[in-house]
């Protein structure tokens, strides 16, 4: 079951478990209903919250309870080593105290797994996505202020990505080449949206290494260039570059660390605008005590420029997660994250944090039911900006493995 945005830090920390004989609904194969040479998944989600800061404000505070489902399917194919789905989903919102906020977006994607030879590996996807920002969302959307309009802009995003993988998986080194070009269209309040109207394209060029059974090293470049449509925002189109040089280490098989460092490089094409220059660096390290108790611990600085002008947000971005799967149907997620932000053009300071705790509970392997408590808040050096958000979930979710699989562009609402 895709989770996002169940973020708690601390609970009971008592270790129970499954049986060792028991196998976890979770590890199990998602339904699929045989049509030819072809299987067919079904997707089927719904909740019911309330949240009671919808605009992510203080000054413009608003409760509303909410309706959403996703509903759709996911096709696919399998030839030897080769995969192929295509997948189909909307997603229905329906607030009951602001229905000017109601919509109901779509998404169709592909993906494909192809192996040529066994040096020779290529993962595509893509998709199109017809949807909306909600009103008043903030350091999601890389905006300079949040937007208070009357109703949410709509957009179109059409993306593309491919990885291809050169060597053998068990080779002492592989080459690896990443490519994703992202381009949106926004179709509403255009005054204000049109100079947001951009297409981001990604290459990454990278080097693995297997040093040791359980130690591989890489290096990668990863180059991002940013181009505005409307001649009036092109002055702030930019190219950012990481210098990257890290690994991976397998302490155990309960322990994985891994990490990159480098150094980072974000210039704006017209040279009176200043970007960035400085150290940058990616952690994450896994922990599993036990086989059905997990702890995930993430660490990240990066920068990112703000939409349609010329400043940049520096941030360090830190989380921490613990699930633990209680029986084979009951599982319990608990997460923190926290993001300190600089934005160097307005000499502004944000921090955010977000905490929360989930219950799921399995009836079978296809249906299964939960309970999501989230807190957000942001604090700013800006007062009109600050919020604190409190929301409440329960959810029904149908055929969770698929829903966790077929790469919606949601990854969770809950």
């Amino acid at each position: 079951m895709r989770v996002n945005y169940r973020q708690l830090i601390g609970c009971l920390l008592v270790f129970c478990g499954p049986t060792r004989a028991e196998e976890l609904d979770i590890n199990k194969d998602p339904v699929s209903i045989p049509a030819g040479p072809f299987t067919f998944s079904p997707i089927f989600e719904m909740a019911e919250s309330y949240n009671d800061n919808l605009f992510n404000r203080n000054i413009f505070k608003k409760a509303s309870f909410l309706t959403q489902f996703h509903a759709g399917g996911q096709l696919a194919l399998e030839r030897q080593l080769n995969r192929y789905a295509l997948t189909y989903t909307l997603q229905s919102s329906q607030y009951h105290q602001s229905p000017q906020d109601d919509y109901i977006d779509h998404f169709v994607g592909g993906s494909s797994h192809l192996e040529f030879t066994s040096r020779n590996r290529l993962d595509v996807n893509f998709g199109y996505l017809d949807s909306h920002y909600q009103r008043g969302v903030f350091l999601g959307r890389d905006l300079l202020f949040p937007t208070q309009r009357a109703e949410p802009d709509q957009y179109h995003l059409h993306n593309a990505a491919a990885t291809y993988r050169y060597g053998r998986s068990g080779a002492k080194g592989n080459l690896e080449l990443r490519f994703n070009v992202q381009d949106y269209t926004f179709q509403n309040n255009r005054e204000f949206t049109a100079r947001q109207d951009r297409t981001l394209l990604a290459v990454t060029p990278g080097f693995y290494f297997r040093f040791s059974p359980k130690t591989t090293l890489h290096t990668q470049v990863e180059n991002e260039f940013l181009k505005y449509r409307q001649t009036e925002a092109s002055a702030y189109d930019y190219t950012k570059q990481r210098f990257l040089i890290g690994g991976t280490w397998l302490y155990s098989a309960k322990t994985r660390v891994s990490g990159q460092f480098g150094y980072l490089r974000q210039e704006f094409d017209n040279p009176i605008y200043k970007g960035v220059n400085g150290p940058t660096w990616d952690l994450s390290v896994g922990w599993s005590p036990l086989s059905y108790s997990r702890f995930n611990l993430g660490a990240s600085s990066d920068v990112t420029g703000t939409l349609g002008n010329s400043n940049v947000r520096i941030s360090d971005r830190y989380r921490l997660s613990w699930v633990h799967d209680w029986t084979p149907r009951v599982t319990t997620q608990v997460f923190g994250a926290l993001e300190n932000a600089n934005n160097q053009g307005i000499k502004r300071k944000d921090n955010f944090t977000a905490l929360g705790v989930d219950l799921s509970y399995g009836f079978r392997r296809w249906l299964g039911i939960g309970i999501t408590y989230t807190y957000r808040s942001l604090e700013s050096d800006n007062n009109a900006l600050n919020f604190d958000q409190n929301k409440l979930m329960i959810y029904l979710t149908g055929n969770p493995r698929i829903s966790d699989e077929a790469k919606t562009p949601w990854g969770s609402w809950y």
